[in-house]
């Protein structure tokens, strides 16, 4: 329903009047499951159409929107306060999505939800920049993979059970299956007003990130959906996809991009009266709604798409392998979390199901080709 709903939202908000109430308990409870209140009331805000929707419907988005709203502006201020002393110091950086992002795209730095901030900073800077946002309180540093890209700070938050994160990237892709030169997006990040150090990616690296954000969660929430459509409505043909795909293609990312999008489009096909997809493959078939919604799926296609996502999104052979090995041999950080959403697995156990789950896959796709 929810995607209907969307689609509906987005294109011909005149129908969401015609859909019945049971109709909208089915829709609530999909936007609950996700998270995307408030994105979703933000949009019915824009086009006027909150008041003409069942009550309680449009009580829930607001209610949601609002202690969103109260989470958004502590990241808001503590993202600015950590910005402003970055530019005192002299430190290079860019803040990645939260509520800047949305601000920017949604229209309202509440739309879309934030529990952490992201800054992007220079590889040469990390450890002033660690420096600075300890004398900020974020003195807590959070267990991370060793081969990933950040490292991550937390400070508790007065009247939170849960504290505050501060991820510190120096690279938004992994290095040993890419080939990213990070210089390229500092070279087009923007100069905030007032600032000589605080910068904000171009729209053109915002998008690219914005879909490759997906692609690395195999966009298993609707926000990574509305993120993009949302942002191909806010730019429509300033987005200039040959462009995407030949930077994408130096970078080694372009089945990554290809295969996000191709999903986005077929389970929102309105995209393309907007801003035609250049290519006819649809990459990523194998996916479902039903695995990212949690209800019953074909096993046997949620393995094939497993397998594509995991391995076929690469563009060499030399990073498929890669990936191959990283995901029979996680490391200890990567079977940590394993273990920590499965208490009784042992590598022994996690290796034997992944092997399973890999030849599965191929006779399923054998008997399927068949």
């Amino acid at each position: 329903m929810i995607r209907t709903f969307i689609e509906n939202l987005y294109t011909s908000p005149s129908n969401l009047c015609s859909i019945d109430e049971e109709q909208y308990k089915l829709i609530e409870e999909d936007i609950s499951y996700f998270n995307n209140e408030s994105q979703i009331y933000t949009k019915l805000l824009e086009k006027e159409k909150s008041e003409e929707l069942p009550a309680f419907f449009t009580t829930h988005l607001k209610k949601s929107y609002q202690t969103q709203f109260i989470q958004n502006m502590l990241i808001k201020n503590q993202t600015h306060m950590i910005l402003s002393a970055l530019e005192d110091n002299k430190l290079s950086v860019i803040a990645l999505k939260g509520p800047l992002f949305s601000e920017k795209y949604y229209g309202d730095f509440a739309a879309r939800p934030s529990s952490d901030i992201d800054l992007l900073i220079k590889r040469e800077d990390l450890n002033d920049v660690i420096t600075c946002i300890n004398k900020l309180g974020y003195i807590n540093e959070e267990k991370n993979d060793e081969d990933h890209f950040h490292r991550t700070f937390s400070k508790p938050i007065p009247g939170s059970p849960v504290p505050l994160l501060v991820e510190i990237h120096w690279n938004l892709l992994r290095e040993n299956t890419s080939e990213l030169p990070i210089n390229q997006v500092w070279d087009e990040a923007i100069t905030v007003s007032g600032c000589e150090y605080v910068k904000e990616l171009s729209s053109f690296y915002t998008f690219y990130f914005i879909i490759l954000h997906a692609w690395r969660h195999n966009l298993d929430s609707m926000k990574h959906f509305l993120d993009i459509i949302q942002i191909i409505h806010r730019l429509g043909n300033k987005i200039d996809y040959e462009l995407l795909f030949r930077i994408a293609q130096n970078h080694k990312t372009l089945k990554r991009v290809k295969r996000t999008l191709s999903i986005v489009y077929q389970q929102f096909p309105h995209l393309n009266d907007l801003l035609k997809l250049p290519f006819k493959k649809e990459y990523g078939s194998t996916w479902q709604y039903e695995v990212i919604r949690g209800v019953s799926v074909n096993k046997s296609i949620s393995y094939l798409d497993f397998i594509d996502y995991q391995f076929n999104s690469f563009d060499t052979f030399y990073h498929r392998c890669i990936a191959l090995f990283e995901w029979l041999f996680p490391s200890e950080f990567g079977l940590i979390v394993e273990v920590n959403n499965n208490k009784k697995i042992t590598y022994t156990n996690l290796l034997r199901q992944r092997v399973f789950r890999l030849f599965h896959s191929a006779f399923t796709k054998n008997n399927i080709t068949k």
